[in-house]
C-alpha cells in the first residue's frame, strides 16, 4: 500500500504555517516603525547650556517675589483660571504660562490684564487637565511666580 502523500506543497499545513510565523514578524515590526516614526518624543530642552544659564537667573526672579511678598491665589473652573495677585498693584499687566510636563505641543501663554475686581482671566480652548508648570511674570519681567501642580482642582495658591 503507498501512504506517499501526493498533494502539492501548498496545499499542505505546515509549509504555510512555517511562512505565516515570520510574516507576521514581519509585518508587526513594521507596523511598529511606521507608529515610532509618527509618534516622536518632543525635547524637553533644546539647548542645555543656556538652560542651565537661565536657572541662575530663574531663581533671582524667584527670589524677588518673595522679597516683594508677591502671591497668587488661582481658581480653577472648567476651562479657566481666575488669578487674584497680593502684593502688587493689580493693573500691571501679567504673562500667564502653562508649559505641559511631557508634550510641548500644548504649552500657552497669554498676556492677561486685570479686571474691575483686579483678577487675571485665563481661558483657554481646551480642558486643562494633567500635570503642568504654572508661571506667573509681570510685563517687565522683574519678578516670578511658578508652581507645578496637577489639574483639575479646585483652589492653590502660590
Amino acid at each position: 500500500m503507498n501512504t506517499t502523500n501526493n498533494k502539492s506543497w501548498f496545499k499542505q499545513f505546515w509549509p504555510w504555517f512555517l511562512i505565516i510565523l515570520p510574516m507576521t514578524a514581519v509585518v508587526g515590526a513594521t507596523s511598529l516603525l511606521f507608529t515610532a516614526l509618527d509618534n516622536k518624543p518632543d525635547m524637553v530642552v533644546d539647548d542645555y547650556y543656556s538652560e542651565g544659564k537661565a536657572i541662575n537667573e530663574d531663581r533671582t526672579l524667584l527670589n524677588n517675589a518673595k522679597k516683594r511678598n508677591i502671591g497668587a491665589d488661582i481658581k480653577h473652573q472648567d476651562k479657566q483660571l481666575i488669578v487674584k495677585l497680593t502684593g502688587i498693584d493689580s493693573k500691571t499687566p501679567i504673562s500667564l504660562s502653562l508649559h505641559h510636563s511631557t508634550l510641548a505641543a500644548k504649552d500657552v501663554s497669554q498676556l492677561l490684564t486685570a479686571d474691575a475686581a483686579g483678577n487675571f482671566r485665563f481661558e483657554s480652548e481646551n480642558e486643562l487637565s494633567g500635570k503642568w508648570m504654572l508661571r506667573i511674570d509681570p510685563f517687565d519681567k522683574s519678578w516670578r511666580l511658578q508652581k507645578t501642580i496637577i489639574l483639575p482642582t479646585e483652589n492653590f495658591s502660590l
